[in-house]
């Protein structure tokens, strides 16, 4: 992914403890991005991204960000235990001006609950002093690196959203099984293609039969989240 787009960002709408989750996994300079912007009527975090490169419109952007905050929010799900954040008002920054805030309604849910709080790593030397490690991409933005060299990527992680069902998660299953899965057992795969193929996507019968031991839905999620997983580092590993 190429640099954060200089024009525009979007406001992120969400929990304090999921704003301040996506504002220390994604940190500038590093692709997305989210920013602290000051505001005569009070400060916010805005999500800045390559993906508003050369658009023009602030309705252009809107559309341009309801996909990536659907990727990100699996991605931070995964990595950072976060809940959904949604994206708000799209901000526009003007020369020798205020950014302007132009905002685009839609009816969206966010769901809260606790969670035990995001832990801030503190590294030391040997002789106990604080170092602060030199400026890296966070885990979270190698996902979205990840989804821009191979966009299919993209589409499997938004399939697992929310509380995916067998349906959706056979759906992500066909996108990355060709794809390097560091080791699942031969028997697993079976195990979930059986389960899934019974459940929702098709009645059983003669083709499509239970396992005999078929997965629960919580053991298909991380199956698919970790075949996921697997396909990224490979992707990655290859475009160092």
């Amino acid at each position: 992914m190429g640099q954060v787009s200089d024009r525009w960002a979007v406001e992120l709408i969400g929990s304090e403890a999921d704003q301040k989750a996506w504002h220390i996994l994604l940190k500038p300079p590093f692709d997305p991005c989210v920013e602290e912007i000051k505001y005569q009527h009070g400060d916010y975090l805005a999500l800045r991204s390559s993906t508003f490169d050369g658009i023009a419109t602030s309705a252009e952007v809107h559309q341009a960000a309801k996909q990536l905050f659907a990727t990100l929010n699996v991605t931070m799900s995964t990595l950072g235990d976060t809940d959904p954040v949604t994206n708000g008002a799209v901000v526009e920054f003007v020369p020798d001006g205020d950014p302007k805030k132009d905002h685009h309604v839609e009816i969206t849910g966010i769901s809260i609950r606790a969670r035990a709080g995001f832990v801030d790593i503190t590294v030391k030397d040997a002789k106990g002093r604080v170092r602060d490690p030199p400026p890296a991409p966070s885990r979270a933005q190698l996902w979205m690196r990840a989804t821009a060299l191979d966009p299919e990527i993209g589409s499997a992680l938004r399939y697992l959203r929310g509380n995916p069902g067998w349906l959706e998660l056979y759906k992500a299953y066909e996108v990355v099984r060709s794809m390097p899965n560091r080791g699942i057992p031969t028997s697993e795969i079976k195990r979930f293609t059986q389960t899934a193929n019974a459940g929702e996507r098709h009645h059983p019968n003669d083709k499509n039969k239970p396992h005999k031991r078929p997965m629960e839905l919580w053991e298909g999620r991380a199956f698919v989240t970790q075949w996921v997983s697997a396909a990224i580092d490979d992707i990655l590993a290859k475009n160092p």
